[in-house]
């Protein structure tokens, strides 16, 4: 919720860290128009300017936030799953697809991966990448700008460690038979770039696919189509900071599947 709580219209630096939430001077609120649209909402755009910035902590590493960029400008649902699949990358190669500012990525670096490589099709997202990695020292990260599924089938490295973590490709219920289909063709890519006794974070964000119960079913199906075969070691969804109401199944948003690749 950092990147909520401090999006600002100010373009002096400001630092967010978690342990010191009370000293929050300023809150306002980022209106993603173009999400609210695929749910149905027709109002008025907001005007709002780029390029504000913040400086985050988060598990001891820093990040560059652009509080303009995708989301709220940090994906902070994820912060409990980066903690844990890091300390599993120590001595590790590390594949992060879709990475955007690479958090994943630094997190695998911090505890000892030996390559950590990250892949978004936005410029912005890998620039800011390597701006963060490049803050905090970690060598072992480097972040490419290309579409995934094209780098996945023209590559032939395999990795100790894949995350795959998609953009929501499924924004209503409506267009999950045609998300299911493209969530098991990218799972099936990114089980082929597994090395064999390998693990996979693979993740989906879209509610309609999660409150469907069927994502496990579609990376069943991709990893039939990988000729793979596959055990979950976990299942978990975003951090605390995301509480759910219980009236609102589609609260729980993101599912995040930890498997054993053979």
């Amino acid at each position: 919720m950092a990147a909520r709580s401090l999006a600002t219209r100010s373009s002096r630096s400001r630092t967010w860290d978690g342990r010191r939430a009370g000293g929050v001077a300023v809150a306002e609120r980022r209106r993603a128009e173009a999400r609210l649209r695929q749910d149905g909402w027709d109002g008025e755009a907001e005007e709002l300017t780029s390029g504000d910035r913040f400086a985050a902590t988060e598990g001891g590493l820093a990040y560059e936030v652009d509080v303009f960029g995708q989301k709220t400008g940090f994906y902070c649902d994820q912060r409990d799953n980066r903690a844990f699949l890091g300390p599993l990358c120590a001595g590790k190669s590390v594949l992060d697809l879709y990475c955007y500012s690479g958090g994943f990525a630094l997190n695998a670096a911090k505890h000892g991966a030996t390559e950590a490589r990250g892949v978004d099709s936005s410029a912005t997202a890998v620039d800011l990448a390597r701006r963060n990695a490049a803050a905090n020292g970690l060598d072992a990260c480097a972040f490419e700008e290309a579409d995934v599924s094209a780098w996945l089938k023209a590559s032939d490295a395999r990795y100790d460690v894949v995350v795959c973590d998609p953009p929501k490709l499924a924004p209503s219920a409506k267009t999950l038979p045609r998300a299911t289909r493209k969530y098991q063709k990218i799972n099936a890519l990114a089980l082929g770039a597994v090395k064999r006794g390998g693990l996979l974070l693979t993740c989906t964000c879209s509610s309609a696919m999660t409150t469907s119960g069927n994502f496990l079913g579609v990376v069943h199906d991709a990893a039939l189509d990988a000729g793979r075969q596959v055990t979950v070691l976990r299942t978990s969804g975003a951090a605390a900071d995301h509480p759910i109401h219980p009236a609102f199944a589609e609260g729980a948003y993101l599912t995040a599947v930890l498997l054993h690749v053979h």
